[in-house]
């Protein structure tokens, strides 16, 4: 069977500091060809029991994804005192939970676990040296600003884009935000909030926009009265020019109006950007010759009814 889920990560390492923190983001997309609900797991490699505490996921573990729809899940790291240094692997696995039986296994990060600072008398001389860099700081302060500038980042990847941003000074807001975009590709950066250019005090966080790709509607048509099947697709976003419509006898008594059939088929999904046609019942036919009522007549642009001014039912009912 198919993955049902595709997991990245945008590093494949995480170096930990002495106070044991840090964080790992992952981005989860939905490639089963429909709507899911997954868990996020989390399983350390080899798998140990007494690790529970190490790690946990931001927000919700299980959530929502619509056909081809991508989560991002950010992993929050806190290793005890105790931890070992070196290297400690992690992987982040999704299930499907109307299946708990089928988990995809995702990718890994690898832990860079240094010594803790270890106790002992406070060296006071330490003070001395903080009073001399806090007063340099300031003076700094005064000389430079305290203002970075948000750049730009549209149409890099989610790595680039952080480095970008934290490169000027800025962090990055946790969680991002994801959006369908009709040009954008998948887990490619639209844009940030603020825009480019948009002066923050240092250390502002700066929201990234991630691309879901292009919308997606599903073909679902069949059955439905025309006028209100082409409704749908151009209230959704379908360009008018993209619209075919034909006329044809039912086979089944369909009424007039009704949609026989579709290209692409029913249960297929469309961009903004496919052709759809439409093929409209003119009534029951009324011929004993099976080809006759399955004739389909040349297609007929919706743009050319729309300009005409001629209704659905006009057309249906003209020769």
């Amino acid at each position: 069977m198919p993955a049902a889920f595709t997991v990245t990560t945008a590093t494949n390492t995480v170096t930990l500091g002495s106070d044991r923190h840090g964080e790992a983001t992952f981005v989860v997309t939905n490639v089963s060809g429909r709507p899911m609900q997954g868990r996020a797991l989390l399983e350390w490699q080899p798998r140990a029991t007494d690790r529970s505490d190490w790690a946990a996921v931001q927000g919700e573990a299980e959530r929502v994804f619509p056909i081809a729809g991508t989560q991002q899940y950010t992993v929050k790291f806190t290793l005890p005192p105790t931890a070992p240094e070196g290297q400690h692997i992690l992987r982040l696995d999704m299930q499907d939970v109307s299946l708990p039986d089928d988990v995809v296994q995702g990718q890994s990060v690898t832990l860079q676990v240094a010594s803790p600072v270890p106790r002992g008398k406070f060296p006071w001389w330490v003070l001395a040296v903080a009073a001399v860099v806090l007063l340099g700081g300031v003076g700094a302060f005064l000389l430079l600003g305290r203002d970075a500038t948000v750049q730009n980042v549209a149409g890099l990847s989610l790595e680039k884009a952080r480095a970008v941003v934290t490169g000027a000074g800025l962090t990055v807001a946790d969680p991002l935000k994801t959006e369908n975009d009709d040009t954008v590709p998948q887990s490619v950066v639209i844009r940030s909030e603020p825009g480019e250019g948009s002066k923050l005090k240092k250390g502002s966080a700066v929201t990234l926009v991630l691309s879901n790709g292009p919308s997606r509607h599903p073909m679902n048509f069949v059955g439905k009265d025309g006028t209100d099947a082409l409704k749908e697709l151009v209230q959704w976003g379908l360009k008018p020019e993209n619209i075919l419509l034909s006329k044809r006898w039912s086979t089944n008594n369909e009424p007039v109006g009704t949609v026989l059939s579709t290209t692409p088929p029913q249960g297929q999904d469309v961009t903004r950007n496919d052709t759809v046609t439409l093929a409209i019942s003119r009534g029951p036919c009324r011929s004993t010759v099976l080809v006759l009522c399955l004739r389909d007549p040349i297609r007929l642009p919706y743009l050319e009814l729309q300009r005409s001014g001629v209704s659905l039912n006009e057309m249906i009912r003209q020769p």
